[in-house]
């Protein structure tokens, strides 16, 4: 039992399959796009940016994974007290706040410097 066809089938044209012939070459060329000095510069500025923060990142991983390693594996560092209180709440408490500051102000005057050097370089 076959359906009729509607009014729109009827109308449309059959479709037609292109190709190109079997012996065409495609012939795309392999060479990028030429890059400007200043885009080359900008992508080094971000590397050198993102080298920095992942080291001093690193640094401070390496930093609190030490700390705590040592006072794991060494319980006798936690029955140090200073004024009632365990030396390991000081460490961690007192001592590592310094110690990001440090790091961060170090990171802010390296990024600052990486940027003064793509200034005078793009100038």
């Amino acid at each position: 039992m076959s359906e009729p066809l509607g009014r729109f089938a009827q109308q449309r044209p059959q479709r037609v399959r292109v190709q190109a012939p079997q012996d065409a070459s495609l012939n795309i060329p392999a060479t990028r796009p030429e890059q400007s000095a200043e885009n080359f510069y900008v992508r080094q500025l971000i590397r050198s940016q993102l080298r920095l923060a992942v080291a001093v990142a690193a640094g401070l991983l390496i930093m609190l994974v030490g700390i705590s390693a040592i006072l794991a594996f060494w319980p006798v560092v936690s029955q140090i007290m200073l004024f009632n209180i365990p030396l390991p709440w000081w460490i961690l408490g007192v001592g590592i706040y310094p110690l990001i500051i440090i790091a961060g102000m170090l990171y802010n005057r390296t990024a600052a410097r990486n940027e003064r050097r793509y200034r005078s370089i793009s100038r």
